[in-house]
């Protein structure tokens, strides 16, 4: 019962991630930060996952996006999109303006948003599991066969 209302919050949180796109700038150091030691961290970022997807497929480091797609069997093969490399965890970021934007967006931010999105989670299971053991059995009991189950199961965390 915990992973059915755990799974339903969960697809609940990524379809409202997923409903909205928005185009935002990121702040890089500040007046009295080093702006160098950010972008090289971000270069360093943007290596590295290349490197790890260059591993999986079996590559040298240095692999380009083609060849990632052909070696990670990517629909397209070695003329795949961005999107179907994206979508296969095989994106190879490029050393450009657009490459780096691509790198900040899809790896920084999604880290990001993925430790966001448990920390919600978390949240909500805490209101609940307060919730639910200060519920009557009645009131457990519309928890429980809503979700199929018979009444007086243990809905609660």
């Amino acid at each position: 019962m915990k992973r059915l209302i755990l799974t339903c919050i969960a697809l609940l949180g990524f379809t409202a991630l997923a409903s909205a796109q928005e185009t935002f700038s990121v702040l890089v150091g500040g007046a009295t930060t080093n702006r160098s030691t950010y972008l090289g961290q971000i270069q360093l970022g943007r290596l590295q996952a290349n490197a790890d997807v260059c591993s999986r497929a079996q590559l040298p480091a240095t692999c380009t996006q083609a060849q990632a797609c052909t070696a990670l069997l990517v629909p397209g093969g070695a003329a795949c999109t961005a999107a179907q490399a994206n979508a296969a965890n095989a994106r190879i970021y490029a050393d450009t303006l657009a490459g780096r934007e691509a790198f900040v967006t899809i790896e920084m931010v999604r880290l990001g948003a993925g430790a966001f999105l448990a920390e919600q989670l978390r949240r909500e299971q805490n209101t609940f599991g307060i919730w639910c053991r200060a519920a009557t059995q009645v009131q457990k009991d519309v928890i429980c066969t809503a979700a199929g189950l018979v009444a007086g199961c243990n809905p609660c965390p």
